[in-house]
Formats: C-alpha cells, sequence, structure tokens
C-alpha cells in the first residue's frame, strides 16, 4: 500500500486518525521502543467505540487494575467455552485483556489461533496485540520465528524509539544486535543509523508478505521534541520508498501527541 508522501508533518488528533484505523481492525504492534505503552493507549482510544481486547502472542506489560482479564492457557479455542468467556468479560467492560497468565508482572502470550477465534467469533470489534518482545530496548531486529502474527492481522505497526538512532549496536542498548549485523550488514558497536532501521524494517515487511489483508506502518516514538528533528527527518528518509500505508511520529510523555506524514 505504498502511497505518494508529502515532505510535511500533519499533527492528528488520535491513533485512528494517524494509522486509518477502520470500524474493526486487529492490530498487531512490532519492534521496540514502547510498544506496551502504546498498546494500552490505542486500546483505550478503540474501547469507546466498541468491544476492544488486549493481548500478546509473546509477553506484554501486565494489564492495569481496571482491565479485566481473560485467561486462556489452551493452544486452541475450545468449543464455546472462549466464546462464553470473552462474551462474559466483554459484557462488564469495553476493554479486556487476554493471556494465558500473568508471570513476573507480564501478561503471558495466548496462540495465534486463539486470537484470530476471539477477533471473528468472541465478539471484539477491536484487537491490539503486542507481537513480539524487545526486553524494554528501543529497537531490535527480529528472530527468525517473529513477529507471530495471527493471519486475522489488519494492521501491523513496526515501533521505532527515536532514541536508538545513534545508540551503539550492542546487548546494553539495543535487543538482538547479533540480528542487526547479520541483517544491516552493520559493525558491532557501531552507531545504529535511519539506514539500519530501514533494512530492519523491510525484514518485517518480508515476512509479513503470505498475510495480504494486513497493511503495513511505521510508528517512530519518543519523539519528544516532534518530528522536526533531524533523527526524524533522517528515518523519513530511509522508509520514504518503503511499502507502508503510513509512518507516524508520536510522543507520548505528558500525553499523546501524533503526526503523519
Amino acid at each position: 500500500m505504498h502511497k505518494k508522501r508529502s515532505d510535511s508533518w500533519t499533527p492528528v488528533s488520535c491513533w485512528r486518525e494517524a494509522f486509518a484505523i477502520e470500524h474493526s481492525d486487529h492490530v498487531a504492534l512490532v519492534g521496540g521502543g514502547g510498544k506496551t505503552t502504546t498498546m494500552w493507549s490505542m486500546a483505550r482510544e478503540y474501547a469507546r467505540l466498541g468491544p476492544t481486547v488486549v493481548t500478546s502472542t509473546t509477553k506484554a506489560g501486565a494489564p492495569p487494575g481496571d482491565v479485566p482479564l481473560v485467561t486462556w492457557a489452551a493452544e486452541l479455542p475450545s468449543g464455546h467455552d472462549l466464546q462464553a468467556a470473552m462474551g462474559t468479560a466483554l459484557q462488564l467492560s469495553r476493554l479486556v485483556a487476554l493471556g494465558s497468565g500473568v508471570r513476573d508482572g507480564r501478561l503471558e502470550g495466548v496462540s495465534p489461533i486463539v486470537v484470530d477465534e476471539v477477533f471473528l467469533r468472541c465478539g471484539a470489534g477491536y484487537i491490539v496485540n503486542e507481537a513480539d518482545g524487545a526486553r524494554m530496548k528501543p529497537f531490535k531486529a527480529p528472530a527468525e520465528y517473529e513477529p507471530v502474527i495471527p493471519s486475522t492481522t489488519t494492521l501491523c505497526v513496526i515501533v521505532v524509539g527515536l532514541d536508538a538512532i545513534g545508540a551503539p549496536i550492542d546487548e546494553e542498548h539495543l535487543h538482538r544486535p547479533d540480528k542487526i549485523v547479520a541483517l544491516t550488514g552493520a559493525t558491532m558497536g557501531a552507531p545504529l543509523s535511519a539506514e539500519h532501521v530501514a533494512k530492519i524494517v523491510r525484514v518485517y515487511l518480508e515476512r509479513l508478505e503470505g498475510l495480504e489483508s494486513v497493511r503495513a506502518a511505521v510508528l517512530v516514538n519518543k519523539a519528544d521534541n516532534g518530528p522536526d528533528v533531524p533523527e526524524v527527518a533522517a528515518l523519513a528518509s530511509a522508509l520514504r520508498d518503503l511499502d507502508l500505508a503510513e509512518i507516524v511520529v508520536a510522543t507520548q510523555r505528558d500525553g499523546t501527541r501524533l503526526w503523519k506524514m
């Protein structure tokens, strides 16, 4: 869904406007640099429109205390049990979390097949799914098995923390630096560049090719000084020719502000 882009950033008021969210959408968040914060921010916005489920096919931050949790540990849906559990929860709250449990303060993931079932048959108008992990780092390269994308996904948002640009490519600063080196040709310990990020984004896009219903976008997160900084300009230039539905810039410090190109 490549589209011609302007050279300027336009402020937008909400996630729905930023990513052209439809009346029903299944969003997968991948990458690093604020996925969990983004997940809950998106989900609370969508819940004002209709029944919304937050889940993970890897691990995510534990649900807030005001969000009901449905626990489903089985690999597959079982008859009407999952539908009944989700239906009851969504009657009590328009925002529900789904996981196989919570351990060490993290929401344990469920099978992609379970997420598909929830979207198709359990009354969820929106799903926001954390589909790979980054160990709290601002950028990562995916492992061979990542991202874990359910087949009903309609929007995949590749999250990049702006503070990753210029950071050393090593274990302290980035997740899976060995993969970043292998996939980009970078040198271990060298500063991460916008071009390196674009090469990893291209890898994600290649891994989404079998899912024809998925549109892909990039979220440049933690842009606390807004979009008009050299690091954002470098990323926008490096990403410009990739097949992306949207490129969005965000700061979520002291409230959420969003811009799109």
